[in-house]
C-alpha cells in the first residue's frame, strides 16, 4: 500500500539531478540565509550570449555595491528556492519581498560572495516595438552570502528537477533512458566539424579590396556570429544596394569578416567592430579579409527515439539555450540561431507550438537548417540594417 502511493519512477529520476540539495526537497522548497543588497533594472536583448549575461550581472553589482571603504546597506533575508518559484522573504516577518516564477529567471551568477538573480519583466506588446529591435527589461537582484556558489548551483538544480517533472507530465519516463543509453547515443552522434573544415581550407579565405570615394561608407551591415561559433567574429548580414561593397561583387551575405586593413576583428564585441569600420569612412581603399560562408547552417542530429532529449530550448523559432555536450550541440545546433527548416519542411511562418511539436516528434536523423537570428531579422525586414 505504501509503495502504491509513491509517484512512479519520478523519485529515482529526481535523485539523478546533480546539485547541492536533495532533489526531492526542491519540490517543496529549500531556504538559504542571505543579505539583500539591492535591485536594479537593465535593458537587454531577449537571449544574449552568456558572456553578455555575465557582463550584465557584473554591471548590476557595480551599480548596487557600495564603493570600497563605504558601508553597504544590507537586509537579512531568506532565499526560498523551489521547482516552481524563487522568493525573497524578510528574515524577521517571513513576508515575501519578491516572488518570481522559476521560468522567468534568465540567469544566475555567483561573483565571489555575491549572487545575482536576473528575472524577466513583462514583455512589451508587439505593436509598441514595430520594426525596431525588441529589447526587454531585466530586474537584477544582488545578494551577499558565504554560500553564494551553493545558492547558484541549487537554483540550477531546481531547473533540472523541474525538467524531470515536465518529462513525467508528458508521460516520458526518464528512467527508461539510462545515462548509459544516452552515452551510446552520443557516441553514435558525429561531432559537427563542418565549420572547422571550412575555415581551415585556404581557398575559402581571401582578401577583398574595396575602392570607394573619400567620405563614402562601405555599405555593409554586420552582426555577431553567435555564441558557440568556432571563430567568434562578425558576419556580413546585408549589403547596401549600389554601395561600394556590393559593387565589388566579392562579398555575400553570410561571409565572416576576419580583419579590416590588417586589424583582426576575431573575438571583439560587435560595437568595437562597428567602430573600427566607421573609422574607414575617409579612406579610398579598404582591404577586408573574409571567409566565404553560407548564411545557413545545417545541423544533423541522430536521435534514436523520442525519449532521447534533443538538449536545446526554442522560443519563437530561436534557439535560446543548449545542453553542453548533448546530441544537439554535437550535431551543430548553436544558441542564438533561428530555425528555418526541419527535415526539409520550412518553419519560417510556423507558430511556436507547431515548431515544438515537429521537434518533439522528430526521430532518426533530424536535419535542421538555421541562421543567426540577427541575420534572419534583417533579411525578413523585422529590423532595419545599420550600414557602415
Amino acid at each position: 500500500a505504501l509503495q502504491s502511493r509513491e509517484p512512479p519512477s519520478s523519485c529515482a529520476a529526481f535523485k539523478e539531478v546533480p546539485g547541492p540539495c536533495d532533489p526531492e526537497d526542491l519540490l517543496d522548497g529549500v531556504i538559504f540565509g542571505a543579505k539583500y543588497l539591492g535591485s536594479t533594472q537593465l535593458v537587454s536583448e531577449r537571449n544574449p550570449p552568456t558572456s553578455v549575461r555575465m557582463a550584465q550581472a557584473q554591471e548590476a553589482v557595480d551599480r548596487i555595491k557600495a564603493p570600497e571603504g563605504e558601508s553597504q546597506p544590507m537586509t537579512e533575508v531568506d532565499l526560498f528556492v523551489s521547482t516552481q518559484r524563487i522568493k525573497v522573504l524578510s528574515a524577521d516577518t517571513q513576508e515575501a519581498m519578491m516572488d518570481h516564477s522559476l521560468q522567468t529567471i534568465s540567469y544566475i551568477a555567483d561573483i565571489g560572495s555575491l549572487v545575482v538573480l536576473m528575472a524577466r519583466r513583462k514583455l512589451p506588446q508587439r505593436s509598441e516595438v514595430a520594426e525596431e529591435k525588441r529589447l526587454y527589461k531585466m530586474i537584477c537582484h544582488v545578494f551577499h552570502s558565504a554560500d553564494a556558489q551553493i545558492i547558484a548551483q541549487a537554483i540550477g538544480q531546481a531547473f533540472g528537477v523541474a525538467y524531470q517533472r515536465f518529462l513525467e507530465a508528458n508521460s516520458i519516463d526518464p528512467s527508461e533512458l539510462s545515462p548509459r543509453q544516452y552515452s551510446r547515443a552520443l557516441e553514435d552522434q558525429e561531432q559537427y566539424n563542418a565549420e572547422l573544415t571550412h575555415f581551415s581550407r585556404q581557398e575559402n579565405c581571401k582578401d577583398v579590396c574595396i575602392r570607394k570615394q573619400k567620405g563614402d561608407i562601405l555599405g555593409i551591415a554586420i552582426v555577431e556570429s553567435g555564441w558557440g561559433s568556432i571563430l567568434p567574429t562578425v558576419v556580413i548580414a546585408n549589403l547596401m544596394h549600389g554601395g561600394p561593397a556590393e559593387r565589388s561583387g566579392e562579398l555575400s551575405i553570410g561571409d565572416r569578416l576576419m580583419s579590416v586593413n590588417g586589424t583582426s576583428l576575431v573575438g571583439l564585441p560587435l560595437a568595437t567592430c562597428q567602430g573600427i569600420i566607421r573609422e574607414l569612412k575617409h579612406q579610398t581603399e579598404v582591404t577586408l579579409n573574409i571567409v566565404h560562408c553560407s548564411p545557413v547552417t545545417t545541423a544533423v542530429i541522430r536521435r534514436p527515439d523520442s525519449k532521447y532529449q534533443l538538449g536545446f530550448c526554442v522560443e519563437n523559432g530561436v534557439i535560446c539555450s543548449l545542453m553542453r555536450g548533448g546530441i544537439a550541440e554535437r550535431g551543430g545546433i548553436r544558441v542564438g540561431h533561428r530555425i528555418i527548416e526541419i527535415n526539409g519542411q520550412s518553419v519560417v511562418a510556423t507558430p511556436h507550438e507547431k515548431i515544438i511539436q515537429i521537434l518533439t516528434q522528430a526521430v532518426s536523423e533530424v536535419h535542421i537548417k538555421t541562421m543567426p537570428a540577427s541575420t534572419y531579422r534583417l533579411l525578413t525586414g523585422q529590423e532595419q540594417p545599420v550600414f557602415l
